[in-house]
């Protein structure tokens, strides 16, 4: 939650201590229903099994999650917080989508080259923060520093092709660049290389890892009736991993067969070695700006952007009982923006389906806070 998501009223606090709880999580998926990504092991070629669960795998190129909570305390200016982030960026080609839709469906192959292509990039970790918070005439900005130690982590991608033979033979060949803490891909097992070798085992790698991260909120009372505030999260951030596991080399599976019905079961084997050791990762900004205005009514707009991708709102509000309740509309999303205001709880809700389990997107914002 940011500063925009307070009453305009109630950005500058006098009181001395403050406590408050915050969720923030945005989701959106251009494929597969979001609530199917919540797992905690991003799986970087096995995304498409997701992807199939939609009736029109072959739409989507994207998937993105950031959720933040926080347990805050202020006194006067200054800020202690304990946090947790889950954040992941999942990019496909609508061939694999498509691939994989065939194969969780066993439904029969539509063509003879499909072109794979799967990157991954996600971070869950916990942390602590401290902040501060600088009050001017009209200008209230908070910084946050955090520290993080991270629980899981996957970073890389898969680049390749998959050809049908006029024998009914396939091939799957491509490359693999791949970090983590757990092998979602190829189900690599974590253990030391031995004389004589076992099997399976190629080498260990550790499975911790840490980081730090800049938040930055605003907002600026140009009068009564017309306030502009916002939040940017990872402004600047950094993860690094000591001995992170690592796969660098080529898929092939050349000698497997189609199924009799059509159907097929994917087993690439690989060739290449494991390149253990330092890696060092970043996560996409997400910026968060927003105008709320008075025009005989309440009015207000939003844009939120992170990945690449931007999102803009538009809504209108009404206050009654010291709460303002906003209806409004998220444009890129096609989604249905609900927020509900008081001086002490928030809550908003944006989703393109009220069939929650099924929403592609799904936003929760969810604030308390008690001031003394």
């Amino acid at each position: 939650m940011s500063l925009s998501d307070e009453a305009p009223d109630d950005v500058k606090k006098t009181d001395k201590h403050k406590v408050e709880f915050l969720l923030d999580s945005f989701s959106y998926s251009e494929v597969m229903p979001v609530i199917e990504t919540f797992g905690g092991v991003i799986p970087v070629a096995r995304i498409g099994k997701e992807t199939s669960r939609s009736s029109q795998p072959s739409a989507g190129r994207q998937a993105i999650t950031h959720n933040r909570a926080f347990q805050r305390y202020q006194y006067q200016e200054f800020i202690f917080q304990l946090t947790a982030r889950y954040d992941y960026n999942i990019q496909f080609t609508p061939d694999a989508a498509q691939l994989f839709f065939i194969d969780r469906n066993d439904r029969e192959l539509d063509k003879t080259e499909y072109d794979l292509f799967f990157r991954a990039k996600h971070i869950r970790a916990n942390g602590l923060g401290i902040g501060y918070q600088f009050n001017y005439d009209k200008l209230v900005i908070k910084t946050m520093l955090n520290y993080w130690d991270v629980q899981h982590m996957e970073d890389g991608y898969v680049d390749g092709q998959f050809l049908v033979q006029d024998d009914d033979s396939f091939e799957v060949t491509g490359e693999i660049n791949y970090k983590y803490f757990k092998d979602a891909l190829l189900d690599r097992q974590n253990c030391p290389s031995t004389d004589p070798p076992v099997a399976g085992c190629h080498g260990a790698w550790e499975t911790d890892g840490s980081g730090y991260n800049l938040d930055v909120e605003f907002s600026y009372q140009f009068n009564q009736d017309w306030l502009v505030s916002g939040i940017v999260y990872d402004l600047y951030n950094e993860f690094n991993f000591e001995r992170v596991g690592a796969t660098l080399g080529s898929l092939d599976t050349r000698n497997e067969v189609i199924n009799p019905d059509g159907s097929f079961s994917v087993r690439p084997s690989f060739s290449g070695s494991y390149p253990d050791g330092k890696h060092k990762q970043k996560v996409d900004k997400q910026i968060k700006v927003r105008l709320d205005g008075n025009l005989g009514l309440p009015i207000w707009s939003e844009v939120y952007a992170t990945n690449g991708r931007h999102f803009p709102s538009l809504g209108i509000g009404y206050r009654a009982l010291n709460t303002q309740f906003e209806l409004g509309y998220m444009f890129e999303a096609a989604a249905t923006v609900v927020n509900v205001k008081h001086q002490n709880f928030t809550l908003s809700l944006v989703t393109d389906t009220p069939d929650l389990p099924a929403a592609r997107t799904l936003v929760i914002n969810l604030g308390f806070n008690y001031t003394w």
